[in-house]
């Protein structure tokens, strides 16, 4: 994320008209930490958008894969230890009478944030960076 001055040149689709975006133009808590853009058109008229409404307005008008790119994700992955554990009876039970029962238990998870793209090549890859639990 920006946190200074940044002043962006954008051109239309025909290459004549040059507006600028700008974030962080003011000292203000209201506009800090790109908080909002400031749109600047060739009439020197200007216009201030909320990082909120200009994106949600990039999510809906992106087709269902650029959405998804958009989305945080957060995959956790949980594994099982199974094993049998094996008692031996002094009381109440035939003595020397083992007892066997399954127990499933559950290790600690793997975590990683990560974007759609990313994702897939990990998937293919099968590599994995979590980011916090991780067992080895």
């Amino acid at each position: 994320m920006l946190t200074t001055h940044e002043k962006f040149r954008m051109l239309d689709k025909g290459g004549n008209n040059n507006f600028f975006i700008e974030v962080n133009w003011k000292d203000d808590e209201r506009i800090k930490n790109c908080q909002v853009f400031r749109f600047t058109f060739p009439d020197e008229k200007t216009a201030i958008i909320d990082k909120k409404h200009l994106l949600e307005v990039l999510f809906a008008t992106g087709a269902p894969e650029e959405q998804q790119k958009m989305i945080p994700q957060t995959i956790r992955r949980s594994r099982w230890y199974e094993t049998v554990i094996s008692v031996k009876a002094k009381k109440d039970i035939v003595k020397g009478e083992n007892i066997t029962f399954p127990l499933k238990i559950t290790l600690p998870t793997e975590e990683e944030a990560v974007i759609a793209e990313i994702r897939k090549e990990q998937n293919t890859k099968g590599l994995l960076i979590p980011t916090k639990g991780r067992i080895k």
